[in-house]
Protein backbone atom coordinates (compact mmCIF):
# COMPACT_ATOMS: atom_id res chain seq x y z
CA UNK A 1 0.00 0.00 0.00
CA UNK A 2 1.62 3.38 -0.92
CA UNK A 3 2.07 6.80 1.26
CA UNK A 4 -0.58 8.88 1.59
CA UNK A 5 0.50 12.93 1.88
CA UNK A 6 -1.46 15.39 1.49
CA UNK A 7 -0.92 19.72 1.60
CA UNK A 8 -1.96 22.88 1.21
CA UNK A 9 -0.36 26.02 0.02
CA UNK A 10 -1.40 29.86 -1.16
CA UNK A 11 -0.47 31.05 -4.55
CA UNK A 12 -0.25 34.72 -5.02
CA UNK A 13 -1.22 34.05 -8.97
CA UNK A 14 -4.78 33.21 -10.11
CA UNK A 15 -6.16 29.80 -10.56
CA UNK A 16 -5.85 29.82 -14.32
CA UNK A 17 -2.16 30.47 -14.14
CA UNK A 18 -1.68 27.57 -11.68
CA UNK A 19 -3.55 25.60 -13.73
CA UNK A 20 -1.61 26.42 -16.57
CA UNK A 21 1.84 25.63 -14.36
CA UNK A 22 0.74 22.58 -13.90
CA UNK A 23 -0.32 21.35 -17.67
CA UNK A 24 2.87 22.68 -18.95
CA UNK A 25 4.95 19.54 -18.68
CA UNK A 26 7.37 20.80 -21.03
CA UNK A 27 8.52 23.32 -18.10
CA UNK A 28 8.64 20.77 -15.15
CA UNK A 29 12.31 20.27 -15.17
CA UNK A 30 12.91 23.85 -14.61
CA UNK A 31 10.85 23.84 -11.61
CA UNK A 32 10.13 20.32 -10.28
CA UNK A 33 12.83 19.04 -8.20
CA UNK A 34 14.30 15.79 -9.81
CA UNK A 35 12.38 15.81 -13.24
CA UNK A 36 14.45 15.58 -15.76
CA UNK A 37 12.26 14.28 -18.71
CA UNK A 38 8.92 15.02 -19.58
CA UNK A 39 6.94 13.91 -22.96
CA UNK A 40 3.51 14.68 -23.63
CA UNK A 41 2.55 10.64 -25.28
CA UNK A 42 -1.29 11.88 -25.72
CA UNK A 43 -3.16 15.26 -25.22
CA UNK A 44 -6.69 16.35 -25.04
CA UNK A 45 -8.20 18.92 -27.61
CA UNK A 46 -7.69 21.82 -25.29
CA UNK A 47 -3.95 20.74 -25.09
CA UNK A 48 -3.68 19.70 -21.39
CA UNK A 49 -1.96 16.31 -21.28
CA UNK A 50 -3.77 13.26 -20.90
CA UNK A 51 -1.03 10.64 -21.21
CA UNK A 52 2.37 11.94 -20.30
CA UNK A 53 5.57 10.16 -19.55
CA UNK A 54 8.31 11.14 -16.81
CA UNK A 55 12.15 10.17 -16.27
CA UNK A 56 12.81 11.17 -12.77
CA UNK A 57 15.95 11.42 -10.44
CA UNK A 58 15.28 9.76 -7.68
CA UNK A 59 18.93 9.84 -5.76
CA UNK A 60 18.75 6.29 -5.55
CA UNK A 61 17.73 5.34 -9.11
CA UNK A 62 16.06 7.22 -12.33
CA UNK A 63 12.51 6.24 -12.14
CA UNK A 64 10.81 6.15 -15.12
CA UNK A 65 6.88 6.39 -15.43
CA UNK A 66 3.60 6.77 -17.37
CA UNK A 67 0.66 8.93 -16.04
CA UNK A 68 -2.93 9.47 -17.21
CA UNK A 69 -4.90 12.65 -16.42
CA UNK A 70 -8.22 13.61 -15.84
CA UNK A 71 -9.59 16.98 -15.32
CA UNK A 72 -12.61 18.45 -13.62
CA UNK A 73 -12.71 22.30 -13.67
CA UNK A 74 -9.59 23.28 -11.44
CA UNK A 75 -9.40 19.86 -10.07
CA UNK A 76 -6.53 17.66 -11.87
CA UNK A 77 -6.43 13.73 -11.18
CA UNK A 78 -3.85 11.42 -12.04
CA UNK A 79 -2.79 7.80 -11.77
CA UNK A 80 0.10 5.55 -13.11
CA UNK A 81 -0.32 3.33 -15.79
CA UNK A 82 3.23 1.97 -15.95
CA UNK A 83 6.72 2.62 -14.50
CA UNK A 84 10.04 1.30 -13.10
CA UNK A 85 10.35 0.49 -9.66
CA UNK A 86 7.17 2.49 -9.09
CA UNK A 87 4.30 0.04 -7.83
CA UNK A 88 1.77 3.02 -6.98
CA UNK A 89 1.47 6.74 -7.74
CA UNK A 90 -1.77 8.56 -7.52
CA UNK A 91 -1.81 12.49 -7.49
CA UNK A 92 -4.48 15.47 -6.77
CA UNK A 93 -3.90 19.06 -7.11
CA UNK A 94 -7.46 20.85 -6.22
CA UNK A 95 -7.30 24.79 -6.97
CA UNK A 96 -9.64 26.91 -5.14
CA UNK A 97 -9.56 30.93 -5.94
CA UNK A 98 -8.96 32.92 -2.92
CA UNK A 99 -10.83 36.20 -1.66
CA UNK A 100 -8.00 38.13 -3.26
CA UNK A 101 -7.62 36.53 -6.76
CA UNK A 102 -5.01 34.43 -5.54
CA UNK A 103 -4.52 30.43 -5.79
CA UNK A 104 -5.61 28.04 -2.73
CA UNK A 105 -3.97 24.45 -3.87
CA UNK A 106 -4.30 21.02 -2.62
CA UNK A 107 -1.86 18.54 -3.31
CA UNK A 108 -2.22 15.32 -2.74
CA UNK A 109 -0.07 12.35 -3.22
CA UNK A 110 -0.25 8.64 -2.88
CA UNK A 111 2.93 6.36 -4.01
CA UNK A 112 4.63 3.56 -3.81
CA UNK A 113 8.06 2.36 -5.05
CA UNK A 114 9.47 -1.13 -5.46
CA UNK A 115 12.13 -1.03 -2.91
CA UNK A 116 13.08 -2.29 0.03
CA UNK A 117 12.40 0.70 2.05
CA UNK A 118 10.62 1.07 5.47
CA UNK A 119 7.47 2.47 5.39
CA UNK A 120 8.76 5.82 7.27
CA UNK A 121 11.35 6.31 5.00
CA UNK A 122 8.63 5.95 2.01
CA UNK A 123 6.80 8.11 3.88
CA UNK A 124 9.13 10.48 4.77
CA UNK A 125 9.97 10.50 0.71
CA UNK A 126 6.73 11.22 -1.03
CA UNK A 127 6.41 14.59 1.78
CA UNK A 128 9.79 15.64 0.23
CA UNK A 129 8.25 14.63 -2.98
CA UNK A 130 4.81 16.95 -2.03
CA UNK A 131 6.72 19.83 -0.95
CA UNK A 132 9.41 20.13 -3.12
CA UNK A 133 6.69 19.90 -5.79
CA UNK A 134 4.06 22.81 -4.16
CA UNK A 135 7.12 25.39 -3.49
CA UNK A 136 8.28 24.60 -7.28
CA UNK A 137 4.89 25.20 -8.47
CA UNK A 138 4.76 28.94 -6.56
CA UNK A 139 7.60 30.10 -7.37
CA UNK A 140 6.95 29.49 -11.06
CA UNK A 141 2.96 30.32 -10.91
CA UNK A 142 4.49 33.64 -9.02
CA UNK A 143 7.00 34.83 -11.57
CA UNK A 144 4.17 34.04 -14.21
CA UNK A 145 1.44 36.02 -12.36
Amino acid sequence: MGQKVKETMQIGATPDVVWNVITDLSTYPEWASGVRITEVLEANDDGSPHRARFTVDAKVSEINYVIEYQYVDYDITWHLLEGDLISQLNGEYRLYETEDGGTEVIYGLEVDVDLPLPAFMKKRAAKAILEQGLNGLKDQAEAQA
